[in-house]
Order: C-alpha cells, then structure tokens, then sequence
C-alpha cells in the first residue's frame, strides 16, 4: 500500500514538474513576442513622428520594413488595435511617397498602387475600429484617407467628428484638424468655412498639448500664418500666445 502511494506521488510529482515546464515556456515565448511586437510598434511609431516634421525624410525602403516589423507584431497579437491603427499610417505614408517621387515609370500602375495603398490603409483602420470603436486615432486615419482621395464629403465630416468625440484631447486630433484647417485656410477652400471654429480651437489646444505643439508650430510657419493665428488666438492664454513667432511684443 505504502509502496503504491509512493507511486502515484512520484507519478504525480512528474506531471506537475512537466505542466511547470510547459508553463514557463509559455510564458518565456508569451514574453518574447511581447518584447518583439512592442519593440516594433515603438521604432515604428517614432519613425512616423520624425516623418510628421520632416516628410521628405520617409521613404519606401523605410516604410516597408516598418510594414514589416509591425505585420509580425499583428501576427503575434492579431486583436490589438494600436497596432492596425500605425500600419493604417504606413499604407498612408507609402501612397503618398509613391505619389510623390513616382517611383512607377508606368503612370496608370503608379495611379493603381496609390489607390490600393489607401485601400489598405482604410481597411486597417477599419480592423482597429472594431477592436476599439473609441480611438481617435483610427478615425483620424479614415477622414485623411478621405483626404487624400480628395473625398471632402459628409462621411469626411463623420469620421472628423466622431474622433473628436472619441478623444477631444488627443494629439493626432489637433495636428490633423490644424494641419487640414491651415491648408483650406491657405487655399481659400470653403471648406475653410466648415472648418474655422475647429481650427481656432485646436490650434489652442495643440500649442498647449506638448505631444503636438512642434508640428502646430511648423505647420503655422509653413502656411505663413503666424499673424493669422496670433489675431485669431487673442483671446487664448499668455503661454499659448507667446509659442506663435511675433505674437508677442515688449515694445
């Protein structure tokens, strides 16, 4: 009797050493695939930030080694919606490279690729929205694929207001509604009419919010509109004020 106890505890004792082993190599390849995906999301990420300032710093070789590193992180992690919503962002970037440096000798395939890249860039915004229907920032991404189709229709507006509901505050909402508001305001759109309120008021919030201040600041110098924002912000906060060039005098 002694000896039978002796075995099924001995038996017992090896399975349970086995089912910690299996655990912990679980939890050491749960943990490496975390590291590889976040590592990926994060070099990704600053890459689209240092693109955001100086766009003719992206390019395609760049671009597809981020589509790269950020397919393996969705591969690891296929219900993460952060990680849809930055390669939305890659497809955008690679449209608009494409576009721009016409790559393609053939002008129909180059139209084509453009086309397919914003296609690809709406359909992971898309995936990311219904992993998480609140993120601005997938919102954001279909009102510029809108954009960039030259789409300014209601759903345009749809998408721009429902990531201002989703995050009011957010620093992709202000660079994006600056950045859009200042180019219709520029180009003497009327589209500037629909969109002037919005842009007055975030450009006050994007020169208060750290995460976007640089790039509101870049974008009123490049439209020139530096005495533009300054009499449309009189009324905002010293600190704000004295961020436009030539805003504030000591005379």
């Amino acid at each position: 009797m002694t000896s039978r106890l002796l075995n099924i505890f001995t038996n017992n004792s090896v399975i349970l050493k086995w089912v910690m082993v299996l655990l912990a190599g679980f939890c050491f390849l749960w943990s490496v695939q975390l590291f590889i995906a976040g590592n990926a999301y994060y070099s990704v990420k600053n890459d689209i930030e240092g693109w955001q300032l100086s766009p003719g710093k992206a390019s395609i070789s760049q671009i597809d080694s981020g589509l790269g590193r950020i397919g393996n992180a969705i591969d690891y992690f296929p219900d993460n919606a952060l990680y849809y919503q930055i390669q939305g962002q890659l497809f955008e970037w690679k449209a608009v490279v494409e576009k721009r440096s016409e790559e393609s000798g053939d002008a129909e395939l180059g139209l084509k690729s453009h086309s397919d890249n914003l296609n690809n860039a709406a359909q992971s915004y898309e995936k990311s929205l219904l992993l998480r229907p609140t993120w601005s920032g997938s919102w954001i991404g279909l009102a510029s694929v809108k954009l960039l189709r030259d789409e300014l229709d209601d759903e345009f507006y749809h998408y721009l207001k429902n990531a201002k509901q989703a995050g009011p505050q957010d620093a992709i909402v202000h660079k994006f509604i600056v950045e859009f508001g200042l180019e219709m305001f520029s180009a003497r759109s009327i589209h500037y009419v629909k969109i002037k309120e919005q842009l007055k008021q975030h450009l006050n919030l994007g020169l208060q919010n750290p995460l976007s201040r640089d790039f509101v600041l870049k974008a009123i110098q490049k439209h020139d509109a530096s005495e533009t924002v300054c009499r449309w912000l009189r009324d905002a906060s010293y600190p704000v004020r004295k961020r436009i060039p030539n805003c504030i005098t000591y005379n």
